[in-house]
């Protein structure tokens, strides 16, 4: 490798450099010096410190030490990951080095050398100090314990305050000056201070004493720190703000003692200056606050109050406060107003009516005036001065100013003399007057009343005015109304009025009241009086008032009567005026009363009394009857009801005696008698013998319970059918009832024959015998699985109905490849779901090796080996082993045998080799046998191998940007096996290739429209690969997607008209289909409430309701030379997930698909779906396709054709579930015999759709973006090469619908 020019340089420095040292050693000798000792130290917390130590001629052992503790010889430091020994120790350097420094770091440290040998005194150490520094946090300012005080507030008056400035966690501690406006202070009102901390930081904190002056507010004061770790000075402030109290405030705006009339407005100021904070303001009038409003300056405050005068403000003191926080007292001026004002009114106090000869005093008395006001008097208009004695005056303390009084002394004379008085009070412009008229008092004449007179008849509830009048006298008349010794008020409807003109002067109240009951025969009392009558004057009238009684009272003696018996019912009525007349009544009924009579009622009214005796029977009790008192009159009258208590034996009323129940429903019978008392017992017969309650149990529940006249039998059965009598007792008496309870349950099928095994060309029987309640005509239909079997031919097929539930099936010329298959008894009444069970035909016939039977098994040593042996024939097939030529002995542990009927006929044989070695490597031979005939089937077992290519590789299906293709499993050389899938486009040598497929069927994706491609795949397990199959296939996909996909893009660009016409359409159809769903269900529990079964028991009649269609669901015609299929997820409403409820899913039943000649199905449903496979089988006629061959909307055509029966099955499964809500009490039923939903099994697949293109009739599933086993490949496939629409793809669902 070369070196470089400056490498070569430096080799030679370093080389020269120890040269030179070497021969420096030599000339000073052997004795170890420092060359360069440690220094003191300073550096940041967390960065790199080195400690240099040099030495010369080092002959001992050197390490560092820290604070008297070793660090040990080892240049890297143990325990100290941070410390390392760094330099050339060959040329004596020995720096140590410490990075991330901590505060543990400070410390000193030595640089010690051991003595050389034989030479004690040459020990070296040199001692250095390392400071870590660390910069001190923030400064902040404290003031009386409140931390980073920005704004210190306080009193001029203190004497002095400590402020304290902390810089904390410094290394060293910082160092603290202060500042006030920015000039450093002296440092006699500072104190330092430093505190040391256990991790060996310092805190700085620094006390500054201020003695607070005016000058010193507002001024700003900063804290400054400075530390050799940092570059400038860190600061923090604080505002001084010192508080003193404001000047005495000052008024303006009014002089004093100047006078100012009341309205003039005036305006008051006051101003202060100065303080800290600025003074508060406020005016005050006679002590009362008045204005607190001011606005503060910077420097002063200042309160403006305006006001109007009046004559409160005569003599008012007007003060201005001012103060501040700090204010030891309020500081205050103040102002006293004058103000000039006249009376505003006079006032006459006394008598205004007298008798004559009387003497009386008027006084006269003026509102408050300043200055004081003058009074002078007239009588009708001339003065007077002879009566009048001097004024006085008084001060208003209240309102100011001074009140003026006079009195004058007047005699009346003659008896009508009216004489008028005036006051006049007078201060300058304001002269107010009052004024009073004397007369002479006389009483009135007597009152007279008006609007009604003694005696006249009037209904109660009439609005009745009365008036009363009271002519002349002075004063006029006082008129009142009294109802016997209780004076009337406004409150009863009096008014009152008076009219003074000299020629008509009188007096009127008006009396306006409803009359009532307590009006009648009562005295209503006009009174008049005034100041000259010494008693009342008074009229009286007495009303006559007609009222109704208020209500009628019913007595039954005795209270409580006996059927047969007589009873009295006594009617008497209320008070009434006049005596009301009395009826009786029952149903509507008149009856004729014994006696009538009349007594004396209250407010002077008439009770009337009627006496009727009756002899009542068991429908009276509880009977109603009914009194009525009229006053003829007022034409009104009062009814009372009296219901009467008969005591009877029970007797039953509206009894139903039959009541129809659907066996597995519970039915409440109420057999209540009524009887009075109640009845006291019930006692139940069934067909003449005592019915026991509360007996045994069905399903954990008493079946047979009854609480008073009710019955209620629970999970009704059969043997539950028969005549019931019920009997009813009670202290009077006993009475019984009968009636029939009618079971009716789902027919079942009682016996069926066992599967028939016959000769070729046989006869073979079978009856089928059912139990049912109502037994229907045709109540039992026969029906087979086997494809191509027509039921309907007369020369093949006999079936007899004897119409009392026995069906026997006959049929002929048996033959095994038409013949040999299940037949399946059903029986329904249209009650509950139908009853099934199945039998099978079996024609005999030597045993046959199944096609799909491996030559080849393979196996790894020291394991379990399994070899399959597949067979069908008739009878059941014997097995036999053999290995080689020898007989395989099974009673050998080495060997297990087992054998599985897998399908009708169809056999399976299993031999288990045990810890299988290479001696087991052999041919072994599987004879098959029976009756007519053996037949031996060779498997070659070996050690494990690589597989066998695919076989049978076909295209599934393909669309214009995917292909789907199929193969079979070949011999998997006993391991695992997963397939490689490649492809290539036609023409060029690159392949696309897909590892690591575990299943038989792969779907291509992600290839281009319109391209011609060749498919191959290939088998591999962990012995090896078999290579691609031979025979690729070649397939050219579409060259664009289906029609439907753009129709569904397009769809956003429909016309706005469509789109609402189609969402109108789709709202009426839903409200149509829930007003249906309403009415049949409706209809439904009506009938049932009236106890018709036939109706409500009955659910096969709603499927006369599936509409019908002439045409299957996809018309035939395509294409033959192309097809393609699409998944739509609509199509899910049929699959396989819709269970049964026809079958009984714990037994076998007969498969009813088309593939029933591969076997029967047996298990739950997920089982179901696992046993079922599908098999090459064409459902195309010649024209490429097999109408009727999905759902329909009725059953049509040959019962044999296995398209139409499973369509007819699916469809009915599909109804079941759309008509669950119509049951008779809305729930699903769950009776014994009829199978719930949850337990039904569910139906066969629907036929899987063909096409033929060169590939001799090859089954087409839809193409789904996953891979599927072949017992999973998908069942609906659209006809071949049709257009999809929305309509196509909901039509059926639409359909179920309407139902």
């Amino acid at each position: 490798m070369k070196r470089t020019l400056e490498e070569v340089t430096f080799l030679l420095s370093q080389s020269l450099a120890l040269f030179c040292f070497l021969n420096l050693r030599l000339v000073i000798g052997q004795q170890q010096t420092f060359r360069v000792r440690p220094n003191d130290t300073e550096v940041l917390k967390g960065q790199t410190a080195i400690l240099h130590c040099q030495i010369d001629n080092k002959q001992g052992q050197l390490q560092w030490v820290k604070n008297g503790f070793g660090l040990g010889f080892d240049r890297a430091i143990k325990g100290e990951s941070r410390y390392t020994v760094i330099g050339n120790e060959a040329l004596g350097e020995n720096n140590l080095r410490v990075i991330n420094t901590q505060l543990d770091d400070d410390a000193e440290f030595q640089c010690q050398v051991s003595p050389a040998i034989g030479d004690p005194h040459s020990a070296l150490q040199a001692a250095a100090y390392l400071s870590i520094l660390v910069p001190p946090q923030s400064p902040r300012i404290e003031f009386r314990g409140s931390s980073n005080t920005s704004l210190v507030e306080v009193a001029v008056s203190q004497s002095e305050i400590n402020v304290t400035c902390i810089i904390p966690h410094g290394k060293p501690a910082a160092h603290i000056k202060w500042l006030r406006g920015g000039q450093q202070l002296t440092e006699e009102s500072i104190q330092n201070f430093v505190d040391k901390t256990s991790d060996k930081l310092e805190t700085a904190r620094s006390i500054l004493t201020i003695r607070p002056r005016k000058e010193f507010n507002q001024k700003i004061y900063t804290c400054q720190g400075t530390h050799s770790a940092i570059d400038s000075p860190i600061t923090t402030s604080m505002k001084l703000s010192v508080k003193y109290a404001p000047e005495t405030p000052d008024i303006s705006g009014y002089k004093s003692g100047k006078a100012i009339k009341t309205g003039e407005r005036l305006t008051l100021t006051c101003r202060s200056k100065g303080g800290n904070p600025t003074a508060y303001v406020e005016w005050f009038k006679n002590g009362d606050r008045v204005d607190s409003s001011h606005t503060r300056r910077e420097t002063e405050t200042v309160n403006v109050y305006s006001f109007r005068v009046d004559s409160s403000d005569n003599n008012a003191i007007y003060r201005c406060d001012a103060w501040n926080d700090v204010s030891e007292k309020r500081l205050t001026a103040a102002i006293k107003l004058t103000v000039h004002f006249g009376p505003m009114s006079v006032q006459i106090l006394g008598p205004s009516h007298a008798k004559a000869g009387e003497t009386i005093v008027l006084h006269c008395r003026t509102s408050n005036s300043n200055p004081r006001a003058t009074i002078s008097w007239t009588k009708d208009g001339k003065p007077l001065t002879d009566v009048i004695a001097s004024p006085t005056y008084e001060a208003d303390t209240r309102l100011g100013g001074w009140i003026t009084l006079s009195n004058i002394t007047v005699r009346l004379v003659g008896n009508d003399s009216e004489t008028t008085y005036e006051c006049k009070g007078e201060n300058g412009k304001q002269r107010p007057t009052a004024s009073k008229t004397l007369s002479v008092l006389y009483a009135p004449e007597k009152p007279v009343i008006t609007g009604y007179a003694t005696g006249t008849q009037i209904h109660t509830n009439t609005i009745l005015t009365m008036r009363c009048t009271a002519h002349g006298g002075n004063p006029l008349a006082e008129v009142t109304w009294w109802k016997g010794s209780r004076q009337l008020t406004e409150r009863d409807g009096i008014k009152c009025q008076t009219n003074t003109q000299i020629a008509k002067k009188y007096s009127q109240c008006q009396l306006e009241r409803i009359t009532k009951q307590g009006d009648n025969a009562v005295d209503f009392v006009c009174k008049a009086n005034n100041t000259a009558t010494p008693v009342p004057l008074q009229t009286v009238v007495t009303l006559s008032i007609q009222f109704p009684p208020k209500n009628v009272q019913i007595k039954s003696s005795p209270v409580v009567g006996k059927a047969g018996q007589k009873m009295t019912l006594t009617c008497t009525s209320a008070s009434s005026n006049p005596a009301a007349e009395i009826t009786w009544t029952r149903d509507d009924k008149p009856l004729t009363g014994r006696e009538t009579r009349t007594v004396i009622g209250e407010n002077s009214g008439l009770k009337t009394v009627s006496i009727l005796d009756i002899y009542p029977s068991a429908a009276d009790d509880k009977a109603t009857y009914y009194c009525t008192a009229k006053n003829t009159a007022m034409n009104q009258a009062e009814t009372i009801g009296h219901v009467i208590s008969v005591k009877y034996k029970p007797v039953f009323v509206k009894v139903d005696s039959r009541k129809s129940v659907l066996e597995g429903d519970s039915v409440v019978i109420n057999m209540t008698g009524q009887g009075n008392p109640k009845v006291s017992k019930y006692e139940w017969f069934r067909n003449g013998a005592k019915l026991v309650l509360g007996g045994p149990k069905r399903n954990k529940v008493v079946y047979f319970t009854a609480v008073g006249g009710v019955l209620n039998v629970t999970n009704v059965t059969r043997n539950d059918r028969g005549i019931y009598t019920v009997q009813a007792k009670n202290a009077e008496g006993a009475s019984n009832t009968t009636f029939v309870i009618d079971v009716q349950y789902a027919a079942t099928i009682t016996h069926i024959s066992p599967n028939q095994l016959v000769n070729p060309g046989g006869r073979a029987i079978f009856e089928c015998r059912t139990d049912a309640n109502p037994m229907v005509n045709n109540v039992i239909q026969w029906s087979t699985s086997i494809v191509g079997f027509n039921m309907n031919n007369a020369k093949k097929v006999k079936i007899t109905n004897n119409n009392q539930g026995t069906s026997t099936l006959t049929v002929y010329i048996a033959n095994r490849s038409t013949d040999m298959g299940y037949f399946t008894c059903k029986t329904q009444n249209k009650i509950g779901g139908p009853s099934t069970k199945r039998t099978a035909l079996l024609v005999k016939f030597k045993p046959e090796a199944d096609k799909n039977q491996l030559t080849k098994a393979a196996s790894a040593e020291r394991v379990t080996a399994k070899l399959s042996c597949l067979a069908t024939g008739a009878p059941k097939v014997q097995f036999t082993w053999l290995k080689g030529k020898t007989a395989v002995n099974v009673t050998l542990s080495k060997y297990t045998t087992e054998v599985k009927e897998l399908d009708l006929a169809k056999y399976e044989s299993i031999l288990h080799i045990h810890n299988v070695s290479k001696s087991d490597y052999d041919t072994y031979t599987c004879k098959m046998s029976n009756s007519e005939g053996q037949m031996p089937s060779v498997i070659d077992f070996d050690g494990q191998s690589k597989p066998d290519s695919p076989s049978n590789v076909k295209l599934v299906n393909f669309t214009h940007n995917a292909v789907t293709l199929s193969w079979q499993k070949g011999f998997d050389g006993g391991l695992p096996v997963t397939y490689n899938v490649r492809y290539t486009v036609v023409g060029d040598n690159s392949y696309t290739i897909v590892g690591s497929i575990k299943k038989s069927v792969f779907t291509f994706t992600g290839l281009s429209p319109g391209v011609n491609y060749e498919l191959t795949v290939m088998a591999k397990n962990k012995q090896g690969e078999s290579g691609y199959n031979s025979k690729p296939v070649f397939v050219t996909t579409k060259d664009g997607p289906p029609p439907f996909v753009d129709e569904v893009k397009g769809g956003d660009e429909a016309p706005l008209i469509i789109i609402l016409s189609v969402c109108i359409v789709g709202l009426i159809l839903l409200a149509c289909n829930a007003l249906l769903i309403v009415f049949f269900v409706r209809r439904r529990r009506r009938k049932l409430e009236k106890g018709d079964g036939s109706e409500t028991l009955s659910r096969t009649n709603t499927l006369e309701m599936y509409p019908s269609s002439d045409r299957p669901l996809y018309p035939g015609g395509h294409k033959d030379t192309e097809s393609c299929s699409t998944y739509d997820k609509s199509m899910d409403d049929y699959t396989d997930s819709y269970r049964s409820f026809d079958t009984d899913p714990y037994q076998p039943t007969a498969n009813t698909d088309p593939y029933a000649s591969r076997g029967p199905i047996y298990g739950t449903p997920a089982t179901v779906d696992a046993q079922r496979s599908f098999p090459v089988q064409s459902y195309y006629d010649s024209s490429g396709y097999k109408a009727n061959s999905l759902p329909r909307s009725r059953f049509e055509g040959d019962a044999s054709n296995p398209d139409d029966n499973y369509a007819d099955q699916l469809r009915k499964n599909t109804l079941q579930k759309s008509l669950t809500g119509l049951n008779e009490r809305g729930n699903e039923r769950s009776r014994p015999n009829s199978p719930s939903r949850s337990t039904a099994r569910t139906p066969p697949p629907p036929p899987t759709r063909y096409v033929s293109r060169d590939m001799d009739q090859k089954p087409i599933p839809p193409l789904p973006a996953r891979n599927y086993e072949s017992q999973e490949m998908p069942r609906y496939t659209p006809q071949p090469g049709m257009t999809l629409t929305l309509a196509h793809l909901h039509i059926t669902r639409i359909q179920i619908g309407f139902v």
